[in-house]
């Protein structure tokens, strides 16, 4: 069902949020946003489309809840996108992990039976896996498992705890959803190719079409995992030297590992909104440690200036959020409104803000987890999406549900109820 105005779809979702979901988030006071569909009113979003940059984005979900514990969202559309790769096309993958079979079939069979160039770095740890994903992956030509002499599964990082976290995929042409043709197109996202991380958890992708800057940049990044070009002090991401970030028209991307106690990748990206009363930020994130204080100090900053903060972070019932108690306290002392629900994969930042003289919507989405491995140790991505303004904004819309479907379900977070089971 389309509703007409925001106020009544404010209205709808505050009268299902009081009778029948504890705790869950009515829509925000944000201006009217035309015909979306937004919030309680749709549950379980599963793609969306839009445009970003004058180039075409699509945006899938899994929300295992609504499809009895297992969504395939993600997956069928990546095999989707692997499988309309052209003869003699390329294809470009970075998988953290492994074990559903289809993707790796799809690959394999891209590669035998029509010609299909097929470049794959996997992290270390899936090497001496039995699991018939991998086996079958074994026989891609040009696969490579990354390990370091510190027995880190890093392709880029040299320490013993390093993760090559990314996923990503470029094609360089394959069909959008709606079966159009089109060149340099990049995937990310937080869905690992596995049961546990990926279907059986909330997670977020998004494709980017025709986008040859974004694509580029992309495949520089891979190349570098694929050589294992290594750095002094993990020092990848390097502002002055242009190492290690991409900037495109419908999105930027940038690339851990960046040597410990300089930037912070994601505070650097999202201290251009200057907070006010209409400023709303969203958080779906799988853990949150103590290791990003700068991050920690972002968010209260931006809670401070008059934005509404919301969290979401997994967590079961059992062990309780996936949270540091100290960054838990903090950020609840700072009013920021905290859920912890079960499986909870997603790293996505969501703000509606001010940006220089004006508002826009904004996505930013990747890899990165709020820790200090995902900044210094391992290969990972964190993406700042082109903004969209006006009254049509797809992306945010989409990921707002999304959020919502997580959010809306999970328990609300206390300091007297930490770890909040």
């Amino acid at each position: 069902m389309l509703w007409k105005s925001a106020s009544l779809r404010r209205a709808l979702a505050t009268v299902l949020c009081t009778s029948a979901v504890i705790g869950c988030e009515p829509l925000p006071s944000e201006p009217d946003v035309g015909d979306a569909d937004l919030g309680t009113a749709q549950a379980g979003i599963r793609s969306a489309s839009g445009t970003l940059g004058g180039k075409v984005v699509w945006a899938h979900f899994n929300n295992p809840p609504a499809y009895s514990g297992r969504d395939y969202t993600i997956t069928d559309e990546l095999k989707r996108l692997i499988n309309e790769v052209p003869a003699g096309g390329t294809i470009r993958g970075a998988i953290h992990s492994l074990s559903i079979d289809g993707v790796a079939d799809a690959l394999l069979a891209a590669q035998n039976t029509r010609g299909v160039t097929v470049y794959l770095v996997l992290d270390g740890k899936n090497a001496p896996s039995t699991d018939p994903a991998v086996n079958t992956i074994r026989q891609v030509a040009n696969t490579r498992f990354c390990t370091n002499s510190s027995g880190g599964g890093g392709c880029i990082s040299t320490t013993s705890a390093s993760n090559m976290h990314t996923k990503m995929f470029t094609f360089s042409a394959t069909k959008d959803p709606n079966g159009v043709l089109r060149p340099y197109v990049s995937w990310f996202g937080s869905a690992n190719l596995t049961y546990t991380s990926g279907t059986d958890a909330f997670n977020n992708t998004l494709t980017v079409y025709d986008a040859v800057t974004l694509y580029d940049g992309l495949n520089a990044n891979h190349s570098d995992m694929w050589n294992r070009r290594h750095y002094s002090g993990n020092d990848y991401y390097d502002s002055a030297s242009g190492r290690g970030y991409y900037l495109a028209n419908p999105a930027d991307a940038y690339a851990s590992p960046e040597a410990a106690g300089q930037t912070d990748t994601i505070v650097t990206r999202l201290n251009d909104v200057t907070p006010d009363g209409n400023c709303r930020v969203r958080i779906g994130m799988a853990f949150v440690t103590t290791g990003r204080p700068a991050l920690l100090s972002q968010i209260k900053s931006m809670k401070a200036g008059g934005c509404a903060v919301w969290m979401v972070v997994s967590g079961n019932p059992t062990d309780g959020i996936d949270m540091s108690q100290s960054v838990y306290n903090e950020l609840l002392d700072a009013g920021v409104a905290i859920h912890r629900r079960d499986k909870v994969h997603d790293k996505f930042f969501l703000v509606y803000g001010k940006y220089g003289s004006s508002y826009a919507y904004r996505v930013y989405s990747g890899s990165q987890n709020w820790s200090q491995d995902a900044l210094s140790e391992n290969e990972e991505l964190f993406v700042k999406m082109a903004p969209e303004t006006g009254s049509v904004h797809p992306m945010y819309d989409a990921y707002y549900t999304h959020f919502n479907d997580a959010y809306n379900g999970g328990v609300a977070c206390t300091k007297s109820n930490y770890p909040c089971r």
